[in-house]
């Protein structure tokens, strides 16, 4: 039996963080969370995940700043956007990591299984 795929979920709002880890969890994923960018390349050092959700809107690093840094410390790590921001828009850097519209999902998600679904997709992708 393989391990568990461990997804490492970045936002600065205490209940969007926490009803993800939770929404996930329930779907048997190994789930954790940062507040911060800079928080999160930290737990990079020291623990291997698979895949990041990532909101853009972050204190300190913003969240495209820590998706190219992450690229750089864990290659195989996959990204999904989660943000608040209607006027988003992907960049070359992010494109460059593999990042499509369909990895970018406009908070609030009404229905957090498409978010699931999202997830599920991604790392079936790494297999």
């Amino acid at each position: 039996m393989s391990e568990p795929f461990r997804i490492l979920v970045i936002d600065d709002e205490a209940s969007i963080r926490e009803s993800l880890c939770a929404f996930l969890e329930d779907y048997d994923y190994v789930v954790d969370s940062a507040e911060r960018a800079e928080e999160a390349l930290e737990m990079l050092h020291q623990e291997r995940f698979d895949l990041a959700i990532v909101d853009m809107r972050l204190p300190g690093e913003s969240g495209d700043v820590f998706i190219v840094k992450a690229a750089r410390l864990m290659e195989n790590l996959r990204f999904l956007i989660h943000t608040g921001s209607v006027e988003f828009h992907l960049t070359d850097t992010l494109k460059q990591q593999g990042i499509t519209a369909e990895h970018v999902y406009l908070k609030p998600l009404n229905d957090l299984t498409v978010l699931a679904e999202g997830v599920r997709n991604l790392l079936n992708e790494t297999k």
